[in-house]
């Protein structure tokens, strides 16, 4: 999708019951050019798989369906992934993921995905602190125009890449996907990498990582900044056309916004050289 805008929100914790699920669809279903048309489980929507839906109500008998699994010679028990989509304008599509626990006891995230066309006149600021009050998520991001932002690394063989270059290049690829808190394993010891990959126009700071946000200092430094539930939203601008319509402004207040959270919070340090 071009100039599209992508969300991505990131918890651990449950998100099953439809109390919860009516509360994050609502804000889609609430925007006529944003409503589903289709919804389906355990795969993405496509014209074969799938289910017609026309009003909020009925996504509920699809929500978080059970599913049993054979692990290993042992059978558990899983929520079925929830997606929908809108075919016409503004085409979109979400998924929701439910967080688990693996055989090895170790939690697992879950969360949402959406994307959809830029349309100015939607409130995504306002679909987004909804979904980051429901949801309650550990990190969050809201960003369009993500075709924009890209690194500006040049073209050469990745076998001759630094350490700390294939760090920058493995974030630049999950930042480009919407990811913001992540984990790889890069360089010549496989070493494990984590952090947040890159601010977008909109960023949720949640869980232990409330600890990396100065509110304070943020505000004076003329950035908006609040507190939604038991996080902190921050954003590069006021307007969220700004990433699309002056990005050169909106790349040069990321990198002054990016200076005032500690270094190495980030694993994306450059700014795009795209003029």
């Amino acid at each position: 999708m071009k100039n599209s805008l992508i969300v991505n929100i990131q918890t651990l914790n449950d998100i099953q019951s439809w109390e919860v699920g009516e509360q994050i669809l609502r804000p889609v279903f609430s925007v006529e050019k944003l409503k589903p048309q289709r919804v389906a489980t355990f795969g993405e929507v496509t014209k074969k798989h799938g289910f017609d839906v026309e009003a909020l109500s009925d996504c509920k008998a699809h929500w978080a369906k059970k599913a049993a699994m054979r692990v290993n010679g042992v059978q558990r028990d899983i929520l079925e992934d929830f997606n929908w989509k809108r075919a016409v304008v503004a085409k979109s599509q979400g998924s929701v993921t439910f967080p688990s626990t693996n055989m090895k006891n170790i939690q697992l995230s879950g969360g949402l995905f959406f994307e959809s066309q830029f349309r100015n006149e939607i409130d995504w600021s306002g679909i987004f602190t909804t979904w980051c009050s429901v949801l309650s998520p550990y990190a969050a991001i809201l960003h369009p125009g993500i075709n924009l932002d890209q690194s500006a690394q040049r073209k050469r063989d990745v076998r001759k890449y630094s350490f700390e270059e294939e760090i920058t290049r493995n974030a630049w690829s999950r930042f480009s996907t919407g990811i913001f808190h992540c984990e790889f394993r890069a360089g010549d010891l496989n070493s494990l990498v984590s952090g947040f990959t890159n601010l977008g126009w909109a960023s949720f700071f949640g869980g232990n990582f409330v600890e990396e946000v100065d509110e304070a200092v943020i505000s004076a430094a003329g950035f908006p900044i609040q507190r939604v539930g038991g996080g902190y939203m921050v954003q590069v601008t006021d307007d969220i056309s700004d990433v699309i319509n002056d990005f050169p402004t909106f790349s040069e207040r990321r990198a002054k916004l990016k200076s005032l959270f500690r270094d190495g919070l980030f694993l994306i340090n450059d700014e795009p050289n795209i003029f």
